[in-house]
């Protein structure tokens, strides 16, 4: 049985963004990469899976992405994957992704329920569309239950679970399970993982152009009315009026 835990690469939070001299793409320069973390949550139930059920074999991370990409594959080999799969460009297609999980084979593929920079999961419920995959999105618990797999999850304060027959594709949110630390040893030993690139380059099939950025304005200094309740709601209402020119 394979496991195909689906990664990508993206900016850290802290990262300050700048609009490149194109006016249209973001300047790479300074930011600081890494694994999606949610991507990383998804990395930790494969290994828990594996843990508990031995006819798991094979825990193979695919991504797609620019060179770049191979740190946070690297990350996820340190963490305790078998594999991993790059194919190199520099814009996400789904057709691509999906001919090579096809090819792969895999029993369960599973992947982050977004990714932080761009905050979509749309690739991964393509995938599952075009292969006809049983697919639950934000999943926080995977549980095996013979050959089939429960995936659990809350809902607008509502808890669901969901049995799987096999194949299928969960996205995954953290729940209980914390991400294992990248040991020195596992480090080490992901140096000599197999970790193939394949050029893949390829346009996006979002079909989406861009044609301008923009940063989002400075956020403006917050005013505090001091007073009574009512002194304090006719300041409120006389700025609105007078200075944000709402009323």
């Amino acid at each position: 049985m394979k496991i195909i835990v689906l990664v990508s690469q993206v900016p850290d939070t802290t990262t300050k963004i700048v609009i490149g001299a194109d006016k249209i793409s973001i300047d790479e320069s300074g930011i600081t990469w890494i694994l999606n973390p949610y991507a990383e949550f998804a990395i930790e139930k494969a290994l828990k899976l594996k843990e508990a059920n031995s006819a798991v074999e094979e825990i193979i991370l695919l991504a797609m992405g620019p060179e770049r990409t191979v740190e946070a594959l690297r990350q996820g080999l340190a963490m305790g994957a078998d594999s991993a799969i790059l194919l190199k460009s520099d814009e996400i297609n789904t057709a691509t992704l999906v001919t090579k999980v096809k090819e792969l084979g895999a029993d369960l593929v599973l992947g982050g329920k977004k990714t932080i920079d761009t905050e979509s999961s749309w690739t991964e419920a393509a995938i599952a569309a075009e292969l006809d995959l049983a697919f639950v999105h934000s999943a926080n618990k995977l549980e095996w239950d013979g050959d089939a797999i429960v995936a659990s999850r809350e809902n607008s304060g509502e808890k669901q679970s969901f049995k799987l027959s096999l194949p299928a594709l969960i996205t995954c949110d953290k729940g209980d399970d914390e991400p294992r630390y990248a040991s020195i040893m596992g480090i080490m030993k992901a140096k000599k993982k197999p970790l193939e690139e394949i050029d893949a380059t390829a346009s996006s099939n979002i079909g989406l152009t861009v044609f301008d950025s923009l940063l989002p304005p400075a956020r403006q200094a917050v005013k505090i009315f001091e007073g009574t309740a009512d002194e304090t709601a006719e300041q409120l209402l006389t700025a609105l009026r007078e200075e944000a020119k709402v009323l």
